[in-house]
């Protein structure tokens, strides 16, 4: 055998073990339960490559994954045909932040039969976070049978809390949308106020001085939410 050769054959062991471990790699982030004889991993569907933190404001998911374990293989085999029908799932999910919790969601198989794409043992729901924080998730309902109600909250040992970007940004970081959303809030408040104290002094030209200096005001601070989500599409 050639060095070439054997070059060649020591690459192709390499790459097959790393797909071999993928499937465990991919769920490390993720809360692992055991519910009767499943194997369940909840979790982010997007979470950084490194470090225990998921971005607010970005587009991501509850992602679920369901196996049947051996002593060997925690993956060993896939469970992929629940929730084929969402109007009445087998499983649900729902999110929670401090006291505001979802309405139940499906998380729908990522396996696609017609192309074969996707995990067999992988089920999502799209969820944005838009708060920094720890978020808890429930999963609920049954598994051939077996009936599970469980639910977990981020940290270092189950799956990402949701934090600030700002870390990642240069060289200016971009402000949340959610803190844009309240500063807006404020600021049409603020307007709302003045126009009735400007309409209770008779609409006076010191009134209608400061009427156009709050709407000013308001329209650079919507003007600038519009240009933010504008960014953060363009970088998703």
């Amino acid at each position: 055998m050639t060095r070439k050769i054997a070059l060649r054959l020591a690459g192709a062991g390499v790459a097959a073990s790393a797909l071999a471990l993928t499937p465990v790699m991919m769920a490390s982030a993720h809360a692992v339960l055991t519910v009767g004889q499943y194997h369940v991993a909840i979790g982010w569907q997007f979470e950084p490559s490194s470090g225990t933190v998921t971005y607010v404001d970005q587009p991501n998911a509850i992602q679920v994954f369901i196996d049947i374990p051996t002593a060997s293989n925690p993956v060993a085999t896939p469970i992929g045909d629940l929730n084929a029908d969402c109007t009445k799932p087998d499983l649900q999910v729902t999110a929670t932040f401090g006291t505001v919790t979802s309405s139940p969601l499906c998380p729908q198989p990522a396996f696609d039969a017609d192309t074969g794409r996707g995990r067999l043992d992988e089920y999502d729901v799209v969820l944005t976070p838009t708060r920094v924080g720890d978020y808890k998730f429930r999963i609920f309902g049954t598994i051939h049978g077996t009936a599970i109600d469980q639910t977990v909250t981020s940290g270092p040992t189950t799956f990402d809390s949701v934090g600030d970007q700002n870390s990642t940004e240069f060289p200016t970081p971009v402000p949340a949308l959610s803190d844009l959303s309240t500063k807006v809030d404020q600021v049409s408040t603020r307007a709302s106020d003045a126009r009735a104290a400007a309409t209770s002094a008779s609409n006076s030209a010191g009134g209608a001085s400061t009427l156009a200096i709050v709407a000013l005001i308001a329209a650079v601070l919507l003007g600038t939410a519009s240009l933010v989500v504008a960014l953060r599409r363009q970088s998703t």
